[in-house]
């Protein structure tokens, strides 16, 4: 059952990346926020959940995670164990400003 469940989702995430659009931006150009928790929502929520707590397949709780800005930029783009890298997926700033919204999750 375990396998299955992980199967499905490395299917899920893997058919994620596919009919993207082109991020949504705010009157100054940036990533807009709801743009920003609109991907994070497709992405992300799937292993780690709408508040970072879900923890499926080895997915740790964002809630209590220590790294810093720059490694959870290199961990998003490259991946690292069950996580798959998003580098051919999300644009730089569109990771980078995912790994920002992520801090919002700490404790």
């Amino acid at each position: 059952m375990k396998h299955l469940l992980f199967g499905l989702v490395v299917l899920f995430l893997a058919s994620c990346g596919n009919n993207e659009q082109p991020p949504r931006l705010s009157a100054d150009g940036a990533i807009s926020q709801a743009e920003v928790k609109r991907i994070y929502q497709m992405k992300c929520s799937i292993c780690h959940g709408t508040d970072g707590k879900l923890m499926i397949g080895g997915a740790p709780d964002l809630s209590i995670s220590t790294i810093g800005l720059e490694e959870r930029i290199a961990l998003i783009t490259y991946g690292k164990e069950t996580m798959p890298p998003q580098k051919d997926i999300l644009s730089a700033a569109e990771i980078k400003a995912v790994a920002a919204y992520v801090e919002n999750f700490r404790n």
